[in-house]
């Protein structure tokens, strides 16, 4: 009787140790497996570049509306080697390209300011100019003051609570560019939006 048990325990031990390997097995291949799913798995990145890429197109005349922020107004834009305030002034700010080869470009932006209080001007916009659709060009910005007779700097000027300011961004372009037929497009980005007009 003793012999039979002793031959039952050693048989249980030794299924018991040849199962073990299996099973341990069975668990690598399973958390193989819930890695390799994981892994497949599309990251959501494509979701989020469309946000950032979305663009809206924008028209002269048209007002665009920021809650709490402004009124934005595209009223034109100039090519010109010399860009000056609207009303010059008998003694003026101009901007005047002593280049041969280059010419002034200005697109010319009202903003009525909605908030409570003064922004300061050079933090309304931000505009880049795309000729060709790959050629960019940067901006900087002024603002008209006495009533369009002068030009002063946007980084010491606010815009008070329902004032409205005119701001003239501004890039110095080849002339081939100025000249030429193929599209010109300025990138107008305001409070992380970002609005297309097209120039040409």
């Amino acid at each position: 009787m003793k012999f039979v048990t002793g031959i039952l325990v050693a048989a249980a031990f030794m299924t018991l140790a040849a199962c073990s390997p299996k099973q341990s097995a069975t668990t690598n291949d399973t958390k193989q497996a819930a890695t390799t799913a994981t892994t497949s798995t599309a990251p959501a990145e494509p979701v989020e570049q469309k946000q950032e890429d979305s663009v809206t197109p924008i028209k002269k005349g048209e007002t665009v509306t920021i809650h709490d922020f402004a009124d934005i107004t595209v009223t034109g834009n100039k090519i010109s080697k010399k860009i000056e305030p609207s009303k010059p002034g008998d003694f003026h700010t101009l901007y005047e390209s002593k280049e041969t080869d280059s010419t002034f470009f200005a697109l010319i932006i009202k903003a009525k300011n909605l908030g409570a209080e003064g922004i300061k001007a050079n933090k309304i916009a931000e505009v880049n100019l795309k000729f060709d659709n790959k050629y960019d060009y940067d901006t900087f910005s002024t603002i008209e003051e006495r009533g369009g007779e002068d030009f002063t700097y946007t980084n010491i000027t606010s815009i008070d609570p329902l004032k409205t300011g005119t701001l003239y961004y501004l890039s110095e372009i080849p002339n081939e560019v100025a000249k030429s037929e193929k599209s010109l497009k300025a990138e107008i980005k305001i409070q992380g939006k970002v609005y297309e007009y097209t120039i040409r």
